[in-house]
C-alpha cells in the first residue's frame, strides 16, 4: 500500500453496499437505558464517526456490535443477514476487528508476536503439528512486510513494542486488524493520549486503508477536530438514544455539538 498522495480531508461513501446494520438495538442496566432503541447503518468503504459525551451510550453500542454485552432487544445484520454475535471472539471471526485506544497490544513482546498474537502460524510438517513450533522467521516477514506496505518505520523487528512510540504502536494496532481482513474495523478513541503528529499519522493510516483496501470503520472519538477529519458521516449519541445522522459535508462542528449537548434536541 503506497502512501495516501492527498491531504487529510472527508469524501462521500453514501452509495456502498450497507455492510453492517442495526435496529432498535436496546440494552438496559438495571433502570438505566444504556442503548435506547438505537438503529444506524455502515457502508463499505465508509468511516463512520461516533460522538457523545461520556455515558451517551456509544460504548455500549459498539460493545453489543463486537459480542462484549448481548443485547436486550434488537436486531444486528451483517451483509444483510440476521446475526446473532456471542463474543468478542466470535465477532473477529465474523470480520469485525477492533482496536482501543491502549491498542491493545503485548507491551514486552514484539512487533511480529503482537501482529500474531492468538494466531500464532505454524512451522510447516511434524514440527509445527506434533511440537507446535511457531514459524518466527514467516511471522517476522509477513510483519515487515505489513509495516512497509503501511509506512511504518521500526528500526529493531525484535524490540519489544513498548519501545515504539504511541503513534507507532496504534499504527501497528491498526495494520494489524487490517492484516487479519477484518470486513470491519472498530476504533475507540485511536488518536488518544498520543502526540499531535502521530494523531496525525495515525488518521493517515485508517484513511490509507479505507482508501485501498475499501474497508469500512466505524471511530468513536471526543476529538471534534479528528472526526471532521476522516469521517464521511457522524452519528450522536445522547443518553442512550441517536440524536443525529449527519453526512459531514452537511453539517458543522457547531450542530454537532449542539447536538451532543442538548441545545439542538
Amino acid at each position: 500500500m503506497a502512501a495516501a498522495a492527498h491531504e487529510i480531508g472527508t469524501s462521500s461513501r453514501a452509495t456502498g453496499e450497507v455492510v453492517l446494520e442495526a435496529r432498535n438495538l436496546r440494552k438496559n442496566f438495571g433502570g438505566i437505558k444504556a442503548v435506547d432503541d438505537v438503529s444506524f447503518e455502515l457502508r463499505n468503504g465508509e468511516i463512520l464517526g461516533m460522538v457523545g459525551d461520556n455515558g451517551a451510550g456509544k460504548s455500549t453500542l459498539i460493545k453489543i456490535i463486537t459480542g462484549a454485552y448481548q443485547k436486550d432487544s434488537g436486531e444486528i445484520l451483517l451483509g444483510g443477514q440476521p446475526t446473532e454475535i456471542n463474543s468478542t471472539g466470535h465477532a473477529r471471526e465474523l470480520g469485525l476487528e477492533t482496536v482501543y485506544q491502549s491498542s491493545g497490544l503485548v507491551e514486552v513482546m514484539d512487533a511480529p508476536a503482537n501482529l500474531f498474537l492468538g494466531r500464532e502460524k505454524l512451522k510447516e510438517g511434524w514440527l509445527g503439528k506434533y511440537f507446535g513450533m511457531i514459524d518466527k522467521r514467516f511471522m517476522r516477514r509477513e510483519t515487515d512486510n505489513l509495516l512497509k506496505t503501511l509506512n511504518i518505520t521500526v528500526r529493531n523487528l525484535a524490540a519489544p513494542v513498548q519501545t515504539l512510540s504511541g503513534g507507532q504502536q496504534q499504527s501497528v494496532a491498526v495494520g494489524r486488524a487490517a492484516y487479519w481482513r477484518g470486513k470491519i474495523i472498530i476504533l475507540d478513541e485511536p488518536a488518544n493520549n498520543i502526540g499531535v503528529d502521530q494523531q496525525r499519522a495515525v488518521l493517515e493510516l485508517v484513511r490509507q486503508i479505507r482508501d485501498q483496501h475499501d474497508i469500512p470503520f466505524i471511530m468513536i472519538s471526543h476529538n471534534m477536530e479528528h472526526i471532521f477529519q476522516v469521517a464521511d458521516r457522524i452519528i450522536v449519541m445522547r443518553n442512550g438514544k441517536k440524536v443525529g445522522d449527519k453526512r459531514v459535508a452537511d453539517t458543522s462542528r457547531n450542530e454537532v455539538v449542539g447536538l451532543i449537548t442538548g441545545a439542538l434536541a
